[in-house]
C-alpha cells in the first residue's frame, strides 16, 4: 500500500508522464520526461502570442521617433520666457532661453568662480564631473557682447528637451558672466539662430540632423495670459493648427488660414522685409497710426523683450502708449495702463515660392 501512495505522490509533483507495471513482488515505473516551456516555445513560437503573453519572451521594439516635438515655456515676471532641459547622465536640470539671436548654446558651469562672479549666484550650474556622457573639448570661448564679455570653454554632452535629445552636442560651459545675470531666471540658452559658414551648430539644427524632427521648421507661441506661469510653447517640426486663425461657418465647418512664408535674409538674425505696420485706435476706427510707411527690415528675436526700431518710429509708439522718458538709462515709463486696439496689421509682400529658409 505504501508503494502505491509513493507512486501517486511522485506523479503529482514531477513533470513526467508516469506508467507502471506490476510483477511478482515488484512494481516497475516508467518515467517519461516532458518538454520544458522553453523547448515548447521554440517548437511553437507563435503559441505564446496566441495565448496573449508573447511579449514576455520578446525584447520590446523601440518606439519610432515622433518626428516633431513641443517645448513648454515658463514665464518669469512677464519678462523672461524659458524652457527646462536635462543635460548629462544622470541628468542635471537647467533653465534656458530659446534664443533665435544665437547659434551658440551655453550653460553656466560649476567652474564659475562664485566669489568673484555674482552673475552665477542662485543659478543651476552644470557639473561635468557628475556626468558619464561628458566629453572634453576644452577650446576657450570669449564672447564680446558690447558692454560685457562672456567667457568659458567648449564641451560635448547629451542634452534632452521635451521628448527629444541630442548626443555629443558641442556647447560652451560659461565660467564668467556679468553681474546682471544675478537677476535672470535662466541658467543658459539654446541657440535657434541661422547658421553661417563659421557658426556653431544651433541646437535646432542638431535636432534635425539626428532625425528628432522631420521638418526643418519651428514656431514660437506666446501665452498672453499674464497671470499664468505657462509662457507658451516652442513647436518643433510642425505647425499647430490651434494657433492659426480660422474661419467658422454656420454648418460648423472650420477652415484655417493658409500659412504664408517669407524669404529670410542671410545674417545673424531671422530678418525679413515688411511693407508697413498699421495700428488702429481702440476708440476710433478711422484713427490709424502707420509705422514703417516706406517699407523696412524686421527681425524676429526671442531673446529680446524690447521693441527696437528707427528712432522716429519708436517715438510714435511712445506717443501711442503715452510713455515718458526716464531721466537716465534710456528707459521709458507708462504711468497708466493704456488700452490699445488688438488689431495690429503687418503688410508683407509675398510670393508663393518663398520659404522660411533656403539651405
Amino acid at each position: 500500500m505504501n508503494k502505491v501512495y509513493l507512486y501517486s505522490w511522485l506523479c503529482a509533483i514531477i513533470p513526467v508522464i508516469c506508467s507502471w507495471e506490476k510483477g511478482d513482488g515488484y512494481i516497475s515505473i516508467d518515467l517519461i520526461r516532458q518538454k520544458t516551456p522553453r523547448m515548447q516555445y521554440l517548437e511553437n513560437p507563435h503559441l505564446a502570442d496566441k495565448m496573449g503573453f508573447g511579449e514576455w519572451f520578446h525584447k520590446p521594439k523601440p518606439k519610432p521617433k515622433p518626428g516633431n516635438d513641443s517645448i513648454a515655456l515658463y514665464r518669469f515676471l512677464d519678462y523672461e520666457f524659458y524652457a527646462k532641459i536635462v543635460i548629462g547622465h544622470p541628468g542635471q536640470t537647467m533653465n534656458v532661453a530659446l534664443d533665435t539671436g544665437w547659434t551658440l548654446s551655453w550653460v553656466l558651469s560649476a567652474k564659475c568662480q562664485v566669489l568673484t562672479t555674482p552673475g552665477c549666484w542662485f543659478h543651476n550650474m552644470y557639473d561635468h564631473t557628475r556626468s558619464s556622457k561628458y566629453k572634453k573639448d576644452g577650446t576657450p570661448y570669449v564672447g564680446n557682447e558690447g558692454k560685457y564679455n562672456l567667457t568659458g570653454f567648449y564641451s560635448y554632452e547629451t542634452i534632452s528637451v521635451a521628448h527629444s535629445n541630442v548626443t555629443n552636442f558641442r556647447f560652451v560651459e560659461m565660467d564668467n558672466v556679468p553681474w546682471t545675470y544675478l537677476f535672470s531666471k535662466v541658467d543658459g540658452l539654446l541657440g535657434l539662430g541661422i547658421r553661417g559658414p563659421k557658426d556653431d551648430e544651433p541646437f535646432f539644427y542638431a535636432l534635425h540632423r539626428e532625425n528628432n524632427i522631420t521638418n526643418f521648421l519651428f514656431s514660437v507661441y506666446m501665452n498672453r495670459d499674464r497671470q499664468s506661469t505657462h509662457g507658451g510653447n516652442v513647436i518643433l517640426g510642425f505647425i499647430q493648427d490651434k494657433h492659426i486663425h480660422q474661419t467658422q461657418f454656420k454648418n460648423g465647418t472650420k477652415i484655417h488660414d493658409k500659412i504664408k512664408f517669407l524669404p529670410v535674409e542671410p545674417g545673424q538674425y531671422w530678418k525679413f522685409s515688411v511693407d508697413k505696420i498699421t495700428v488702429k485706435s481702440d476708440t476710433n476706427d478711422t484713427d490709424i497710426t502707420t509705422l514703417c510707411p516706406n517699407g523696412c527690415k524686421a527681425i524676429s528675436d526671442t531673446s529680446s523683450s524690447t521693441i527696437t526700431g528707427p528712432e522716429d518710429e519708436v517715438d510714435k509708439i511712445h506717443e501711442l502708449i503715452k510713455a515718458q522718458k526716464f531721466p537716465f538709462g534710456g528707459i521709458w515709463t507708462v504711468r497708466n495702463i493704456i488700452k490699445l486696439s488688438d488689431e495690429t496689421v503687418f503688410l508683407i509682400s509675398l510670393q508663393t515660392s518663398y520659404v522660411v529658409l533656403q539651405r
